[in-house]
């Protein structure tokens, strides 16, 4: 039977299935760095990242693109159907973490394609690296000869900005394709893979000394727990980890206007899962009021500093305003 000869209802259906079709989740073992690329860009705030983190190498296509070329009639009612999802569709993406190595991010739904996207759910999941896929030199992720922090908070922080710069598209070397916003940024950190899959004294120390760092946010992590689950208890520690580098670049005082601007000008509010159950929300608007500048440097520039620093956080306010995130008041 054609799909024009069904009832209309049925093809709306059908139609709104297709949109949000979920692709298969990758696994390491049949991943080809040939598919991926990494971005080379020269002005990065993260260059130590830049070639641990492979982005899919062709754009991710809308699953409608096929019914759109049908006919005029399928083209429309598929038009229709897209015009109904809304303006701020939900979208899912996979990030494999291999251990100690590098991301592999990957699309698996995008129902439509929008600057602004409402809920991105992302499924964080830990492996160890298989061999065809191991770096040359990898070094030490936990550990920099470089002053800053090491490669691994660069890792993710590369990661992020970068999709919320490039979104669903395949992130350029040249040039940004233009801001993407996310109202509710989900990350869920699921079971490692197999246990051992950490190397959790190392793992669990340097993770501990970042969140000493954010002491001030209330963490309730018991580093010296033994859970009876490794595979879970390396999820958890990653996410304690996730969350306090989200907590730094949101108060890193005149510092946040140029590392956590991303996640005040472009996200609506964060939430922290460990295997599909919520651990924490970071609420930005909340936030951003608390953001202050504490600089110690002489009058002349302390000043000229202030002033770029409370314009920035002026014009943020209005941008989150205008582009519909929620917003708090500013101080």
């Amino acid at each position: 039977m054609l799909l024009t000869h069904l009832p209309r209802e049925l093809r709306d259906l059908i139609y709104t299935f297709v949109c949000h079709a979920v692709r298969d989740q990758p696994h390491p073992s049949t991943c080809q760095k040939e598919d991926r690329k990494i971005c080379e860009r020269q002005d990065s705030l993260a260059p130590m990242a830049r070639d641990r983190v492979w982005f899919e190498r062709r754009p991710i296509q809308s699953p409608l693109l096929s019914l759109l070329l049908v006919n005029r009639q399928v083209h429309r009612e598929a038009k229709d159907v897209l015009r109904g999802i809304g303006d701020s569709p939900n979208c899912v993406l996979d990030i494999m973490f291999l251990k100690d190595e590098a991301l592999w991010p990957t699309w698996l739904s995008i129902p439509k394609l929008q600057r602004n996207l409402g809920t991105v759910y992302t499924q964080i999941r830990i492996f160890h690296v298989p061999d065809h896929l191991r770096m040359d030199n990898a070094g030490n992720l936990y550990g920099s000869e470089d002053p800053g922090p090491p490669p691994i908070v660069w890792l993710f922080y590369h990661l992020l900005a970068s999709f919320l710069q490039n979104g669903p598209l395949v992130v350029n070397g040249d040039n940004d394709s233009g801001d993407f916003t996310v109202q509710t940024l989900v990350l869920d950190f699921l079971p490692a893979s197999e246990n051992g899959i950490l190397p959790l004294a190392s793992f669990i120390q340097y993770f501990k000394e970042v969140d000493d760092m954010s002491a001030s946010t209330g963490s309730d992590c018991d580093w010296t727990r033994i859970a009876l689950d490794e595979s879970v208890l390396a999820a958890e520690y990653l996410a304690h980890f996730i969350r306090a580098l989200l907590l730094r670049l949101l108060n890193l005082g005149p510092l946040t206007m140029k590392y956590g601007k991303i996640l005040y000008e472009n996200v609506g509010d964060i939430e922290i899962w460990v295997d599909g159950r919520l651990k924490w929300c970071l609420d930005i608007p909340k936030l951003f009021p608390g953001v202050v500048f504490n600089h110690g440097a002489s009058t002349t520039h302390r000043l000229k500093d202030e002033q770029r620093f409370m314009h920035w956080k002026e014009t943020t306010s209005v941008r989150r305003t205008n582009i519909g995130l929620n917003n708090g008041s500013v101080s």
